[in-house]
């Protein structure tokens, strides 16, 4: 070994290190580009022209992993590390009054290009605008234009401000971009049903992705594993929250963004659809100062809205309210919302205990998932605290046999529980369009039946005349028929007779003959009054709770 070398200082050492190390670099990125069919340059002290390099921003130039580095009248080089990058092309359609040269360089050679951006004064450019939805633009007649111009000509974050833009309009809940063999489909969720939108080309469906992508801090070069992030849409003042998720299929990845907290923020009780003794029991339930108050249906059943509801008529001075939810949906003012993190090993089950040394008066927790949340919840409700939470079950007459199979125990289920609520959504028929209609007999005849079974003591007003509806569908309700839901629901009052069978391990059938002759009226015959009531149609009734 060289002595010479040995003895050289440790500054000349770490030098030496890093131009072999460059050297290498250069090596195996000149032989990249000779594979990739491109030409190759080292930007190690090439002379920068620092207007061209502000053509792109720093932030851009680090997402895209490309830089300009020089320009002759409108022709310009451009150099990257990962010239498949999606972005970098829908960079270079955007600067389309240039024509463009790409170069492959090596990461030390990018790396080293980037420092010059602290000498270039850049204006930031759309690139990385947010959404930004305008006022007084009619984006559901922009969808149903781009059904017929050229696609291609529209930038992936333009097309995204026109989906949520039409998304809001509907008052959508979620975007899902489903990529199909030769298209990509766009739906809408609108009050709870997909909605096919618009098909946009295959050519499209990369650079969309990766917009989204890069707008929700997810990884772009993943495409293999499902990924979670989420978005901001601006429109005026308000900031709207977009969960995204992304997840790989034959076709590609497909996405689904949700809108968070559109439409409930301000919701009260009344609005909530709850009617007769079942609004009573509610309402007894929130004037008690400690107890347990569950709601119960399938996903997307409007559990969260109720129980935002409930938040909004606890939250008065002098209370302490902490909420855990997955995800937090929309700010409460004067809430403390905590997030779970399921990364941080912040479980419902950590996060309640931590939340109860807080000292709250009201306490929220999304979802009762396991044993340990469900038993910390219901020592909660005994200790003081009004507790609120879900459950998934069918009907709430099985939410206290789903606690008991948690590992719950009746003996404190019976004195923490107050009220349990199950509930469906069901579209409430368009306004402008909604004209009466007349039933099959058949049909008719199963709704005397169910109306007829509700108990004389459940507190709510039959019409004598039978009157049905239905909604062919308009400009108003964009050809649906509907406009917005509303909940249906079976309500349990925990009362003294029923703690006593909750004490004895009742099964569910035993919970709902009590709960129906204490006057307890099911979601189907709730649901039949409302379309008695106008509100909604039959057939809706039956799709969404059955029979």
């Amino acid at each position: 070994m060289n002595n010479n070398f040995l003895s050289s200082n440790p500054q000349d050492l770490q030098r030496a290190l890093q131009d072999e190390t460059r050297e290498m670099q250069e090596r195996e990125a000149a032989s990249r580009a000779k594979s990739l069919n491109l030409p190759y340059i080292n930007l190690h002290n090439f002379p920068l022209d620092l207007n061209v390099l502000s053509l792109f921003t720093e932030e851009e130039a680090k997402e895209i992993q490309a830089v300009p580095f020089y320009k002759d009248g409108r022709s310009v080089r451009v150099a990257t590390v990962n010239p498949n990058n999606p972005l970098l092309q829908q960079k270079l359609a955007e600067l389309n009054k240039y024509t463009f040269s790409l170069y492959l360089i090596s990461q030390s050679s990018f790396e080293q290009t980037l420092r010059f951006y602290g000498k270039v004064m850049v204006v930031k450019t759309t690139f990385t605008d947010s959404i930004q939805i305008e006022s007084g633009v009619d984006y559901p007649q922009v969808l149903r234009d781009l059904n017929e111009a050229d696609q291609s000509k529209v930038t992936p974050l333009q097309l995204l401000t026109n989906f949520f833009g039409a998304a809001l309009s509907f008052g959508a809940s979620d975007v899902h971009i489903e990529p199909e063999e030769s298209f990509v489909k766009i739906r809408f969720r609108i009050d709870g049903v997909l909605q096919d939108l618009l098909h946009i080309p295959k050519t499209t469906q990369r650079a969309l992705t990766a917009r989204i992508k890069s707008l929700s801090n997810l990884k772009l070069n993943i495409d293999n594993l499902p990924q979670d992030g989420r978005l901001t849409v601006y429109k005026g003042q308000d900031k709207i929250d977009v969960r995204v998720s992304t997840l790989p299929s034959a076709y590609g990845e497909g996405v689904v963004m949700r809108l968070l907290g559109t439409g409930t923020q301000g919701l009260k009780i009344e609005g909530l659809g709850l009617q007769g003794k079942a609004l009573k029991v509610v309402r007894d339930g929130l004037d008690q100062p400690n107890g347990m108050i569950i709601t119960t249906g399938p996903t997307g059943s409007g559990k969260t809205t109720t129980l935002y509801a409930f938040l909004n008529q606890l939250n008065v001075p002098g209370v302490k309210i902490i909420t855990l939810e997955d995800p937090v949906e929309y700010k409460l003012e004067g809430v403390q919302q905590t997030p779970i993190d399921h990364n941080a090993d912040f479980s419902f089950a950590k996060g309640l205990r931590a939340i109860l040394r807080q000292d709250p008066d009201v306490v929220m927790v999304g979802e009762i998932r396991d044993a340990e949340t469900a038993e910390t919840a219901l020592q909660a409700a005994l200790t003081g605290h009004i507790v609120l939470s879900t459950l998934h079950t069918n009907d709430a007459s099985g939410a206290i046999p789903r606690l008991v199979t948690m590992g719950a125990k009746p003996f404190i289920i019976a004195p923490a529980l107050m009220v349990v609520i199950a509930q469906r959504l069901v579209r409430v028929l368009c306004s402008t369009c909604k004209k009466e209609t007349t039933l099959a007999e058949p049909l008719l005849k199963k709704v005397h039946e169910i109306i007829d079974a509700i108990p004389k003591n459940a507190e709510v007003e039959v019409p004598a005349k039978f009157v049905f509806y239905n909604a062919p569908g308009c400009e108003a309700c964009h050809g649906l028929g509907y406009k917005g839901r509303l909940g249906i629901f079976e309500v349990i009052g925990v009362t003294e007779p029923l703690k006593e069978l909750i004490m004895a391990s009742a099964s569910a059938g035993q919970i709902r003959t009590l709960a129906q002759s204490d006057g307890m009226i099911s979601m189907t015959q709730d649901g039949l009054l409302k379309a008695l009531n106008g509100v909604t149609d039959v057939e809706e009734v039956f799709r969404v709770a059955g029979d």
